[in-house]
């Protein structure tokens, strides 16, 4: 049986095992330091296209992992047993697979075999036919740009492995960064992992301290791993974002690797967290987007809704995926619409049963329709719901004339309360006191959570931007709400006075004394 060995000294030809990747040893040069460390050796490394192709060229002795596949000779075969009869059976299997692999191949000169996909045949899924019309589109596209947002359910991460995994085979792309919301990179790591035997890097605080021990502290991840997945929340910090384009304009550089983008694939999961705003300021997550995508040569989005209602926040997506051909705007030309299904990448369930029973097959799908029967209210929940249109309709006349900016923190001081609202009353009774405790004039001595005697634009925004960092820990995210909350209080404090019919206890009608029903009966 053959064994793994390590070596002292790299010798061309043998297989090599260096930053997580395999590949063949194809040049080795020594030279001497003149000093306590000898010699050391610059060896050239060849990936294999089904782990991305391309090469390195390293200093062997710095390599924390570097080792090598010893060629094994034969042993004694009169001091050894016979293979089990399945494992050579699967041995044989595994070699005629190998010797029909390059007829394969996407390079041969025929127009038919350049459409032939090879990744559904080297991946752990069995796809399902609509499945693969977005690898063919992609296939079609020199310059790959799609917004995949089909239904949930009908397996986006699939489609997505399957395009990645057909460009790795045909040595398209190499470096490729999965963005994703915090709580999906795990998934994401083992559904390539598992899926298509594609080993990506998570990287985030942690894993970049641990990266830099064993790598140095000057190594950098962003520079040095082929294939990332890390939360877009993360790269949207401003130190790690200024890193990660620093990273960027050294490799496009003179003396970088000559006009070649230092990335060839972006994937931005649940991308609509990322869609800019119709009117007013961009969120710090688009203006991320749109710095580093420059920096890609294709790109993959996805997300199950796509159109938010605004046409401007759609086109704007589409700008950020293909800035050459879209532009944010209000209407879109019959030219345009024409585009987007080129780009665009969307069918529903409903839409793969209908198929389904065109060609007398059984539908894939269940048919869930929503419940024709009616919802019924308590009569405390109703008083709620009303208290709060009422308090809504009171921000709203209240900032209406007072400008841009109070209109926006007006919005997000009704956004926070109804998200709260949504879900459970206790929640909501909780935010509803820590607003109220810092809103009304006789809030001395209270024990909730107060940031100032009043509060400006400026910090309801800070509040806001750390709710929205995003957090896995619950009792944090409560207490930046709790905060938030209280912020918002602060702020509304010079209109007290044209809020007493929502905030007075004594109002039996007012949101503050249903609320704390709500919360009793919660409790």
């Amino acid at each position: 049986m053959p064994s793994t060995s390590e070596v002292s000294l790299p010798r061309i030809g043998l297989n090599a095992y260096i930053r997580s990747r395999w590949g063949i040893i194809t040049n080795v040069e020594p030279f001497d330091t003149r000093g306590p460390e000898g010699v050391l050796h610059l060896v050239t490394i060849e990936y294999g296209a089904a782990d991305g192709g391309g090469d390195d060229t390293v200093v062997w002795e710095r390599e924390a992992d570097a080792r090598v596949l010893e060629i094994s000779k034969i042993g004694d075969l009169s001091s050894t047993k016979p293979m089990d009869p399945d494992d050579h059976a699967a041995m044989i299997s595994a070699a005629r697979w190998n010797a029909l692999t390059p007829f394969l191949s996407p390079y041969s000169p025929t127009e038919r075999a350049k459409n032939l996909a090879s990744s559904p045949l080297f991946g752990a899924v069995q796809g399902e036919d609509y499945q693969m019309v977005p690898l063919l589109q992609a296939l079609s596209m020199e310059r790959i740009s799609l917004l995949l947002a089909d239904d949930v359910g009908l397996g986006k991460t699939i489609e997505t492995g399957l395009i990645l995994t057909e460009l790795l085979l045909r040595r398209k792309i190499r470096r490729v960064l999965i963005l994703t919301p915090a709580s999906l990179k795990a998934q994401w790591k083992e559904e390539m992992k598992e899926r298509f035997s594609l080993g990506f890097d998570v990287v985030d605080r942690e894993e970049t301290a641990r990266f830099r021990r064993s790598q140095g502290l000057e190594a950098n991840p962003w520079r040095l791993l082929p294939r990332i997945i890390a939360s877009y929340y993360y790269l949207r910090q401003p130190d790690v974002l200024e890193q990660f384009l620093s990273t960027c304009r050294d490799a496009v550089r003179p003396g970088g690797e000559g006009g070649r983008l230092p990335w060839d694939l972006l994937i931005v999961d649940e991308a609509h967290n990322l869609m800019p705003v119709p009117f007013g300021e961009e969120s710090d997550l688009t203006k991320m987007l749109r710095e580093i995508g420059p920096y890609f040569e294709h790109k993959l989005f996805l997300t199950a809704t796509p159109h938010n209602g605004h046409t401007r926040s759609f086109t704007g997506l589409l700008e950020l995926l293909d800035p050459v051909r879209f532009v944010q705007k209000s209407e879109l030309s019959e030219n345009e619409r024409t585009l987007v299904k080129n780009l665009v990448v969307r069918r529903l369930k409903r839409e793969i049963n209908a198929q389904d029973r065109a060609a007398k097959r059984p539908q894939r799908f269940v048919d869930r329709s929503v419940s024709p029967a009616p919802v019924y209210l308590k009569a405390t929940e109703v008083r709620l719901y009303e208290a709060f249109g009422e308090f809504r309709g009171s921000m709203k006349r209240l900032v209406r004339s007072a400008g841009i900016e109070k209109n926006r923190v007006g919005a997000f001081a009704v956004e926070i309360l109804a998200k709260r609202l949504l879900s459970c009353p206790f929640a909501f009774a909780d935010s509803w006191f820590r607003m109220v405790a810092n809103l009304r004039d006789d809030t001395g001595g209270s024990e909730l959570a107060s940031p100032a005697e009043t509060a400006n634009e400026a910090a309801v925004k800070r509040a806001k931007r750390d709710l929205d960092n995003e957090t896995e820990d619950d009792q944090e995210k409560n207490s930046r709400e709790g905060f938030a909350s209280a912020t918002v209080g602060a702020w509304l404090k010079p209109w007290a006075s044209q809020l007493k019919g929502e905030i007075l206890p004594s109002q039996q009608s007012s949101l503050h004394t249903i609320g704390i029903h709500a919360m009793i009966g919660y409790g």
